[in-house]
């Protein structure tokens, strides 16, 4: 009786925590596709299929293209990324990656999505040097000195 009440609760403890790591994993899947596509540089006709209106609106293919070459020019194409944090809203969510260039550099990039009709859709997206965000209040208080 112990075994099977044992095995009992090993298969409801298995379960719950099965559900519990898969509620997210297709919208991370579709999302973390998204982010691929885009970053990959090439087809602007592919990436802005999945931007929001208003992102598409200012971001055209011209300003797609410089971006790309700005981002070649000073940090080498990505090498690899790794996804930090996902944030889960409402009505979206935020993967945050660790991203490494060809240069070196590791930057922090967010990408801000929403979901339409159950599908995300790309809103946002921003390429930071973490580093400089660091020192930033720490100059501010050396110049006090």
């Amino acid at each position: 009786m112990k075994k099977k009440f044992m095995l009992f609760l090993v298969a409801v403890m298995m379960s719950f925590s099965a559900m519990c790591f898969a509620s997210y994993g297709t919208d991370l899947d579709a999302e973390a596709k998204i982010v691929d596509q885009f970053f990959a540089g090439g087809d602007y006709k592919k990436a802005s299929a999945f931007m929001d209106p208003s992102l598409a609106k200012d971001l055209t293919a011209d300003r797609y293209k410089e971006m790309f070459d700005g981002m070649n020019k000073e940090l080498g194409k990505m090498v690899k990324k790794d996804l930090r944090v996902y944030q889960v809203f409402e009505d979206g969510h935020i993967l945050v990656y660790a991203a490494k260039f060809e240069k070196g550099a590791v930057m922090e990039l967010d990408v801000v999505f929403k979901m339409v009709g159950g599908k995300p859709s790309m809103m946002n997206f921003r390429l930071v040097d973490p580093n400089a965000q660091a020192q930033a209040p720490a100059d501010k208080g050396a110049g006090k000195k």
